[in-house]
């Protein structure tokens, strides 16, 4: 991370729901950080869900309480991801340093408990499990956790490297669960020939203090394209000069964009091709990210 970190304040995320609120059909509240550390998070999904918007999260496990988890029901968020990727503590923290693993699992044990006693399906919960070359062979065992603390959903996630040593270090040795073609020496993002993401005219992201950027592969905000507070319309910055400029530029030659040569992701990350499946059946749900 380059840029300045912070968290969103209420006023922003409220500014953000009246500039565009009546547009947003799916929402993700999650970027580069821990959500459930912003105070505001229970507000964020209240107004989002005023405006019928499904809302989603992702954690990494460690700020489940007994009194939030009521709340994570009560607020209305429809799904979330549960980082947990490791059946071991010592497989676990080579990734999450500095993380507890029975911290991670006892806190979403309350969670699906609350659920439960509450008789609800909402938030839709997704154990995740980034597979890496030193926990490749922990799936099976990663299931079984999942199935025995009683999730919705098992998801099986690959990892994003920037160079060979990160490649040599992080990748599983099954190139199934790469999205790269790697052979020791060369490493290139799988379907590198797309010639386009549809992310530029479908979706947006908005940072923490309010900048506008194409997607989450823009982690430092490299392209600004402007900032939601300073707009009177969030259609001043969707069909100006900047956004105009960076949608042609991928249409000319994609790679050319130095954040879309490490991406294949499209929107698989966040829209499956199926629901919500019943849970008997969900815990076989393990498909490389990449497909």
């Amino acid at each position: 991370m380059e840029r300045n970190t912070g968290k969103m304040t209420l006023s922003t995320f409220q500014t953000i729901i009246d500039k565009i609120g009546d547009d947003i059909c799916f929402l993700l509240v999650y970027h580069q950080g821990e959500p459930l550390m912003n105070k505001n998070f229970y507000d964020f999904v209240r107004l989002a869900k005023q405006k019928n918007i499904y809302v989603t999260t992702s954690t990494n496990g460690h700020y489940f309480t007994p009194k939030n988890v009521g709340e994570l029901i009560d607020c209305g968020l429809d799904s979330m991801i549960v980082s947990m990727d490791g059946s071991t503590q010592e497989s676990y923290e080579k990734y999450r340093v500095g993380g507890t693993l029975v911290r991670v699992i006892e806190g979403t044990r309350l969670l699906m408990q609350e659920k439960k006693k509450r008789r609800s399906r909402t938030p839709n919960v997704a154990l995740q499990f980034l597979v890496m070359k030193h926990n490749e062979s922990e799936i099976a065992a990663m299931r079984q956790l999942a199935k025995d603390i009683g999730v919705d959903r098992f998801l099986v996630k690959n990892i994003e490297v920037r160079s060979i040593g990160e490649a040599n270090k992080w990748l599983p040795q099954n190139p199934a669960f790469r999205r790269y073609n790697f052979d020791g020496s060369t490493l290139r993002v799988k379907n590198d020939d797309q010639k386009y993401c549809s992310r530029p005219w479908a979706s947006t992201l908005i940072n923490w203090e309010g900048t506008i950027v194409p997607c989450c592969f823009d982690k430092n905000a490299h392209f600004p394209m402007g900032n939601i507070r300073d707009s009177v319309h969030f259609a001043d910055i969707w069909f100006n000069g900047s956004y105009s400029a960076f949608r042609n530029k991928m249409l000319a030659d994609r790679n050319q964009i130095e954040i879309c040569r490490n991406c294949n992701q499209g929107f698989k990350s966040f829209l499956t091709s199926r629901k919500w499946q019943k849970r008997t059946k969900s815990y076989t749900e393990a498909e490389p990210e990449n497909k």
